[in-house]
């Protein structure tokens, strides 16, 4: 009876101080912007703070729904995944003068499909290694797999959003050397896909060229396309060890733009420094245990992908902010999960997030059918 009560309460404490460092840095990198702007410091805090208290009712919610029900539901959400995906590519809203197709519009609301494509190829991940688990340590089970992700890969790819796509890649794979096929097989994916990080850098010519020359050289381009790389660097550099304080910074002042979002992990670094910055990734690590420990104790194949996907999923999406922050890996627009400001992500986060939690609260295995 306690069970039907239960989730894990250490997993839940650290979805919610994420969500509260957002709330926290998104007000301080928005503040005196939106003050100088339009004279109203509080109107992305305002907006922030609903996003937010939507994603907990999200969270909620999906902490309510059976596992049962996801297992039955994966493959729909993956094919209406794969119908946002087109429908993003014809259906695509005009913003910022220019026609942009990573968002459909629905009046003043905005989504991004590829936001809820990161989620349905875990699910679909998670059904087809219960499905064909006598058989996925074959070679064609392995490459069967692999082609649903890699057709949603590519229609985020041609959006053209090259960074998520290229996320995609590697969240399956990670999710496929995880469950039970042959992982001598997965392997040959890598190369495979050699073909297709090709591809992104030939379509894109001078401007994946110039994202990753600005990357290797930042200092000798930091006037042009090395510029936010370089201020990012600057705001960690300005930091130090314990900050100039919250709210103290100066990097969001037009300096380094996206602060609070594409950077919101530099601003943290400015503000409260390396003890700081290291306690967020601490959670994160923390996140990364508890998630793959809830989620291979499930007695069931298709809850353990599920739940280890989903933990590699946000955690994957977190370590990609932080290395482009830190200038480790090229800027490919990654929100930080949680934290950083927007509606989309933060509301398929914290569905992850609510998945997590009741897998947690799922029969465990026994010690006897070990």
């Amino acid at each position: 009876m306690l069970r039907d009560f239960y989730f894990d309460r250490l997993l839940f404490i650290s979805f919610i101080i994420l969500m509260g460092v957002g709330l926290l840095f998104v007000y301080s990198a928005t503040s005196v912007p939106s003050f100088l702007n339009n004279k109203d410091p509080f109107f992305f805090i305002k907006k922030e703070i609903i996003w937010t208290t939507i994603a907990f009712i999200f969270m909620i919610a999906a902490y309510l729904v059976p596992i049962d029900f996801w297992k039955k539901a994966a493959y729909p959400i993956t094919a209406f995944s794969i119908l946002l995906l087109i429908a993003v590519l014809v259906f695509y809203i005009h913003l910022k003068g220019k026609d942009v197709r990573r968002w459909l519009g629905f009046g003043s609301f905005r989504f991004q499909p590829s936001e809820f494509a990161k989620i349905a190829v875990v699910f679909f991940l998670a059904y087809f290694s219960y499905r064909k688990r006598q058989i996925l340590k074959t070679v064609e089970a392995t490459f069967a797999a692999f082609l649903v992700p890699s057709v949603i890969a590519f229609l985020i790819f041609i959006e053209p959003h090259k960074g998520a796509a290229i996320f995609i890649i590697i969240l399956t794979i990670l999710i496929m050397f995880s469950s039970e096929f042959d992982w001598k097989k997965v392997l040959l994916l890598p190369a495979l896909s050699i073909p297709f990080l090709v591809l992104v850098i030939f379509i894109s010519k001078d401007y994946a060229v110039n994202r990753i020359t600005a990357f290797l050289n930042p200092l000798g381009n930091k006037s042009d396309a090395g510029y936010q790389i370089f201020q990012a660097i600057l705001a960690f550099a300005k930091g130090g060890l314990l900050g100039e304080g919250v709210g103290a910074g100066t990097q969001k002042l037009k300096y380094l733009p996206e602060i609070h979002t594409d950077y919101i992990f530099a601003l943290i670094g400015e503000e409260i420094g390396l003890i700081g910055a290291t306690m967020v990734i601490l959670v994160f690590i923390f996140i990364l245990y508890r998630g793959i420990k809830v989620s291979i104790e499930a007695d069931d194949i298709f809850t353990q992908v599920l739940g280890v996907g989903l933990t590699y999923l946000i955690v994957l999406q977190g370590l990609f902010h932080m290395a482009v922050n830190v200038s480790l890996f090229p800027p490919t627009g990654f929100t930080l999960p949680f934290v950083s400001y927007g509606g989309s992500s933060l509301v398929m986060m914290a569905v992850c997030a609510g998945i997590l939690l009741r897998i947690s609260k799922e029969p465990r295995r026994s010690i006897f059918s070990q």
